[in-house]
């Protein structure tokens, strides 16, 4: 039997049915709602893209969105000028969310970047006090990859995933060890591993839940899959394909595991898609969090 499709875009428009009217509740008790981004001169078209399509969907939303672009100066002068952004934002009570496009420009580290984010409003969830938060089960904006990948789990096996068996290929700070933290939450029994894992079909073969996020196209065959199991693909990874064009794949052999298992999240049009909706449930979350300004 061929596997149910996890479609990210019908999905992700129902959690922002949700997210739409929580924006009103928060508006309309006088707290603002509202996505600062910066951006770097130098980012690449995907990245200004990327910021296009979130101004457009911050205000269908009712989610003010402000863009901050700052200049294209590499290493300690770049850092410099991106860090003095976020940490202005940080101190601007208006501003309820921050997020910062990648790539910055040349020798401007992400990581010494993002840890400056100020927790409350970090909606991404990369600042490492948000990371150690999910870890300890603390309030906290998780990443928002990893809440996308459980979301779709969840509509898959409802809402409680007790005593399931989840394997998690890949283990990256914020996309595959958040997502295996998220899992053990919901009290799944969880095997991480990554693409040097020895025999790992041996592994994958008994996932009630399977989330391959390693980076390597084509990693996960039917052979290693366990016939009904949800499977959700959070590698992209740009391949030449038959015509000699470039397309976008996952680490999933989607035609080869979509008859195997129960549920299969495709590439693209899966998780991508959610984790803009996780994006914007953060952001409110943020907001709802903060006190009503007085005066």
């Amino acid at each position: 039997m061929t596997a149910r499709i996890l479609d990210g875009q019908a999905l992700g428009r129902q959690y922002r049915e949700q997210i739409a009217r929580r924006v009103e509740t928060v508006r309309a008790s006088g707290r603002e709602v509202r996505l600062d981004a910066v951006l770097t001169g130098t980012s690449d078209t995907a990245a200004r893209v990327y910021a296009q399509n979130q101004a457009r969907t911050c205000e269908a939303m009712g989610i003010r969105y402000r863009l901050h672009e700052v200049g294209e100066a590499p290493g300690e002068e770049g850092y410099q000028e991106v860090a003095g952004r976020v940490l202005l934002l940080n101190t601007q009570p208006e501003v309820s969310a921050i997020m910062v496009h990648l790539p910055l420009a040349p020798g401007v580290d992400p990581y010494r970047v993002q840890r400056l984010i100020a927790p409350e409003k970090d909606v991404e969830g990369v600042n490492p006090a948000n990371i150690g938060n999910v870890v300890y089960g603390r309030s906290s904006l998780a990443p928002c990859t990893g809440l996308a990948a459980v979301a779709m789990v969840e509509h898959a096996l409802g809402a409680s995933l007790r005593g399931k068996i989840a394997v998690v290929v890949g283990a990256g700070d914020v996309v595959g060890k958040p997502i295996a933290v998220l899992l053990m939450r919901r009290e799944a029994t969880v095997v991480s591993c990554n693409k040097w894992t020895p025999e790992i079909g041996s592994l994958t073969r008994r996932a009630d839940i399977l989330v391959a996020a390693a980076g390597v196209p084509g990693l996960i065959r039917a052979d290693m899959v366990k016939a009904g199991a949800v499977v959700v693909d959070v590698g992209v990874s740009r391949v030449p394909g038959p015509d000699g064009r470039m397309r976008t794949v996952g680490d999933v052999e989607f035609d080869e595991v979509k008859e195997i298992a129960g549920w299969i999240s495709p590439v693209p049009g899966g998780v991508g898609p959610m984790t803009v909706s996780m994006l914007l449930l953060n952001v409110v979350e943020a907001a709802e969090r903060m006190p009503v300004r007085v005066g």
